[in-house]
């Protein structure tokens, strides 16, 4: 047999997984001079084989170029994000605009709505709507999963629950509200959306203070320092700094002060909480797919009352 063969395989299934010879060597191991004897035409002892290919997910066969590679589909899932991310990067020199991504994203998503529809055996493009189409979703549903994606450009989202059998998600979901109704309690109030919409016009690394806020979103600044101060204790846990919102204090020769900003992480579910709500209080005119075989009601009576 060609030994080229062997240790070019190695070489390319080590390279794909993104690993050093070092890192190769540690999880067998064995040293890094020996892989290097391989990928450059020894092998392994025969005893290191099976170990060699469970650590790529081939069989022996494969690495011997005589068995197709069975690339485990997770796997080719991340394969083609990695490389379309990485693509992106490479054609844009930019790490904060990935909108081929997110296209690829929406088409892995959409894939996974109408593959659950057992009558349609055929991939196609999911539907685009303007704003001034009338509001269209889809929907999948039984007693496990739940998925709901909208297709105008308004409320573009996809959204996926799991039940599993031995848990009550949902009845737990519902069962203690006492922070989700302080949270709610909030949001009923305008003025208090505009503040915090304000906050989340700031940048990671920037900050703003109550007079400026105030003057800002043209709210006066007691109600301004009010709500800030129920956003800071009712939202998350500021004790553990685990709040949406967050502040410092700022001290000058007058007195100490605070400034108040966001944690950016907590913004997409800020926006994604509004886009249900906003999809719940204006329900779509129609849905591209509705397809519901979910027998059980979505709350058991006797595990909440």
């Amino acid at each position: 047999m060609d030994n080229r063969i062997f240790s070019t395989t190695l070489q390319k299934l080590r390279k794909e997984k993104k690993v050093t010879q070092e890192q190769l060597a540690s999880c067998l191991g064995v040293s890094a001079q020996a892989v290097s004897k391989w990928e450059n035409g020894s092998y392994p002892e025969g005893d290191l084989l099976p170990a060699l290919a469970d650590y790529f997910g081939v069989s022996i066969d494969v690495l011997y170029g005589r068995g197709k590679e069975e690339v485990p589909f997770n796997q080719q899932v991340f394969n083609e994000v990695y490389d379309c991310c990485v693509n992106e990067f490479q054609k844009t020199g930019k790490s904060n605009a990935h909108y081929e991504f997110a296209k690829l994203i929406k088409d892995i998503l959409w894939a996974i709505e109408i593959g659950s529809w057992v009558n349609n055996r055929n991939f196609y493009e999911p539907p685009y709507c303007r704003i001034e189409d009338p509001k269209m979703a889809s929907a999948v549903f039984d007693d496990v999963i739940y998925t709901y994606m909208g297709h105008r450009e308004d409320n573009d989202f996809f959204l996926f629950l799991n039940s599993p059998e031995d848990k009550n998600v949902f009845e737990d979901l519902l069962r203690d509200t006492d922070r989700v109704t302080d949270l709610f309690k909030i949001l009923s109030d305008k003025d208090n959306v505009r503040i915090i919409t304000y906050l989340y016009s700031l940048t990671p690394d920037e900050y703003a203070g109550i007079d400026t806020i105030a003057r800002e979103v043209g709210i006066d600044k007691a109600k301004v320092k009010k709500a800030l101060d129920e956003m800071s204790g009712k939202i998350g846990d500021i004790a553990h700094c685990h709040s949406p919102f967050q502040f410092v204090k700022v001290v000058n020769s007058a007195e100490d002060s605070r400034v108040y900003g966001i944690r950016s992480t907590y913004g997409g579910l800020f926006m994604g909480l509004m886009m249900l709500a906003k999809e719940y209080a204006n329900p779509p005119v129609t849905f591209q797919m509705h397809i519901c075989a979910r027998e059980k009601s979505w709350i058991d009576r006797k595990k909440c009352f």
